[in-house]
């Protein structure tokens, strides 16, 4: 917890000990973004140093759950987290650090994701790609134990946006992972074959003609890349420092000024401050740096990939610092700043990767939470990027993805984990709807009309005035929140100061004095659910409705407040599950979390010993139709959820039962006792597959199959 807070409150720590120690205003506020500059090179060293001090190098294998090795992968992971590797994503700079850590990383290799942990067990070979979200971990816990297992990427492989290796899995040279695809421990994929799905199943044989880089730029090119992606890498965090900092200064000057604690009350009017300074930094260098984006194919070895990928990586940020703004109705005017089309009405939640010039979404449409939407593909040595249109009235249900190029017709549907179908018009034509990884076409999906469309679709003033009071308050109180906790905490640091404790005891009491004030933070966000809220039940309400923003309002706070102060940092401790009792789910003994994607926690079961890898999202609440549908999910005993996967509610998992990585529990659905089911939507596991080097290829076919009952 120290060295977590350390890296966010260095520069404030700097600027209020030398400002009260009489320096200038001048040379605090450089000795503030110098020691900002210099934490995150410093924690990038301080992870290197851990992987190898305390757990040395990953050895495939299964180690006990809670037993010591488990303990220094967990500690060593945890240290790990805290650095700022995402600032490296999609630069050369990733690899350098993946080979510091362990990882064989071959030659020309395009990183656009961060998602490893078992570093010594990775190998990409010469040329390989892997796009946004790809998730290559190593590891999977499931059955009271940690299982490692190695992951090889052979030379010219292409691996897509959020797909998703398992352990023990190869992928040989030239050969292709779809996007949102699974690979599922112990497959192989052979030289030069395309597989696509979740699970992963052979694509028809095709002719693939390998591309190549562009021309080798001039003797120092490399050189003089890496520099610049390490400055531009080091300035992503000052326009978030440039944001925040004015306000922290004002509250500091304003803590010096008056011997009691009223200058707190300023709090709110800084975290307001810093939103709309930050969302201004964004749209500013957006238009600066790529005026408006155009499609095409461009080289990564080029000036304007450098631009985009700053920019890109400025809207990442954003959702980190700036989560509560998103699925508010104060999102729609800063994505139309940056250049997206929305249509009247539209509502957008997490949707990441995006290109907003390239973005039209209709009118009445709903982006749910974590979809991919039109990320650029990149391949061989060059990013493309296509417009996408989202249709009017259409719904992209929660960690969907949508490749750029699509387009999705009026009043369509894709499910949740889905993607779009391949062969056209697929997704194109209005009133369908589709579900998994290939699309399956759904002929008959019921509609809700439970509800007016003044609660709905088309809202009155009064439910857009009482909204927009409820929302200001999600933005803002996180924020708040953490402005108070920096504050308070400097102000104690400069009472220890002031009546001379010395550098070295006020650091030992430091992780104290941050725990309290996270301590706190909790404390509000349990009592604030238990107001708001209450104990959820199943329900249906519609979109315009205060309950709905109430319990969105909640969730901002856990996710933003309460989770980066003090629950993330949890994550595989038997600490976790004591944040979501008191918020009021179920959870047994020994339950290994690895994720915090839970919401209407009173719906929620969880037996002794089960296992939720990283990221996997119990669904309580879907918005199809504009209607929150909320119901409970129960996980039996000894049970095991994968990295990425996703549980709907009205699901149960009998005990013992698994679910793989990136599958999808459908509602209604119960997996029976001690079997294992993977793929969207789930099923029964098969064997690892392995296609055979000179097979025939699979005959395609015509039409999409209907989802079976």
């Amino acid at each position: 917890m120290g060295l977590d807070a350390a890296q966010w409150l260095a520069p404030y720590f700097a600027y209020s000990w030398l400002i009260n120690g009489g320096v200038t205003i001048t040379t605090s506020l450089i000795a503030a973004v110098g020691s900002a500059l210099a934490m995150y090179p410093a924690m990038l060293v301080v992870a290197l140093a851990a992987k190898w001090l305390i757990i040395g190098r990953y050895k495939p294998g299964s180690y006990p759950l809670w037993g010591t090795y488990y303990f220094r992968w967990w500690l060593s992971g945890s240290i790990q987290s805290m650095a700022p590797i995402d600032f490296l994503s999609g630069t050369p700079l990733l690899n350098v650090f993946l080979r510091l850590m362990g990882a064989r990383i071959g030659r020309n290799v395009h990183l656009a994701t961060d998602n490893f942990s078992a570093y010594d067990t990775l190998t990409i070979g010469d040329g390989s790609t892997l796009n946004a979200d790809a998730t290559a971990l190593g590891y999977t816990v499931q059955d009271g134990y940690l299982n490692i297992g190695a992951v090889r990427i052979g030379r010219d492989c292409v691996i897509g946006a959020r797909a998703v290796l398992s352990p023990d899995t190869t992928i040989e040279d030239n050969a292709r992972l779809a996007d949102l695809s699974l690979l599922p421990s112990g497959t192989r994929v052979p030289a030069n074959e395309c597989w696509l799905g979740s699970p992963a199943q052979r694509l028809p044989r095709q002719p693939y003609r390998t591309l190549h880089l562009p021309a080798r730029r001039p003797a120092g090119f490399a050189a003089v890349s890496i520099a610049l992606y390490a400055l531009a890498s080091l300035l992503l965090p000052m326009f978030y420092l440039s944001a925040i900092f004015p306000g922290m200064i004002a509250m500091t000057h304003l803590d010096r000024s008056f011997d009691s604690y009223w200058f707190l009350m300023a709090a709110p009017v800084v975290a307001a401050s810093f939103i709309v300074l930050l969302c201004g930094f964004i749209v500013g260098v957006k238009w600066l740096l790529l005026g408006r984006v155009k499609p095409g194919k461009y080289p990564l070895n080029g000036g304007f990939y450098l631009r985009k990928w700053f920019v890109d990586g400025l809207m990442d940020m954003s959702l980190d610092v700036m989560g509560p703004l998103y699925a508010t109705l104060y999102l729609a005017p800063w994505f139309r700043a940056l250049g997206a089309k929305l249509g009247r009405n539209a509502e957008i939640s997490t949707a990441c990767d995006a290109s907003p010039d390239l973005l039209d979404i209709g009118a009445e449409s709903f982006i749910a939470d974590a979809v991919l939407l039109g990320a650029p593909h990149i391949e061989h040595g060059y990013m493309t990027l296509a417009p996408t249109r989202i249709g009017k009235r259409a719904f992209i249900g929660n960690s969907a993805l949508v490749p750029a190029g699509s387009a999705i017709g009026d009043n369509s549907l894709i499910g949740v984990l889905s993607t779009t179908p391949s062969s056209p018009p697929g997704a194109a034509r209005p009133d369908t709807s589709w579900l998994g990884s290939p699309a399956i076409f759904l002929p008959q999906r019921p509609i809700n009309q439970s509800f007016s469309e003044e609660t709905t679709f088309r809202p009155t003033r009064k439910l857009y005035a009482q909204r927009y009071a409820i929302e200001l308050w999600r933005i803002t109180l996180p924020v708040t929140g953490f402005v108070l906790l920096t504050t308070l905490v400097l102000h104690a640091v400069n009472v220890l100061r002031e009546q001379d404790y010395s550098f070295a005891s006020i650091a030992l009491f430091f992780p104290l004095l941050y725990l309290g004030g996270a301590l706190c933070a909790v404390v509000f966000v349990i009592v604030a659910k238990w107001l708001l809220v209450g104990r959820c039940r199943p329900c249906e309400m519609p979109l315009w409705s205060p309950f709905v923003w109430r319990t969105e309002l909640v969730t901002a706070l856990h996710e933003n407040l309460a989770g980066p102060l003090l629950i993330d940092l949890l994550h595989g401790t038997p600490w976790a599950a004591w944040f979501f009792r008191l918020m009021g789910a179920k959870i047994g003994r020994r339950v290994f979390l690895n994720t915090t994607c839970l919401t209407e926690y009173d719906l929620i079961h969880i037996g002794d010993d089960a296992a939720l890898n990283l990221d996997a999202t119990l669904q309580t609440h879907l918005f199809e139709d504009r209607v929150m549908k909320m119901s409970t999910i129960r996980i039996g005993a000894g049970c095991s959820a994968g990295a990425l996967s996703v549980v709907l509610y009205d699901a149960a998992m009998e005990p013992g039962s698994k679910l793989g990585e990136l599958s999808l529990l459908m509602k209604g659905e119960s997996l029976p006792a001690n079997t294992e089911w993977q793929g969207t939507p789930a099923r029964r596991a098969a064997p690892a597959l392995e296609a055979p080097q000179n097979s025939d290829p699979l005959p395609p076919s015509p039409e999409p199959a209907p989802l079976a009952a």
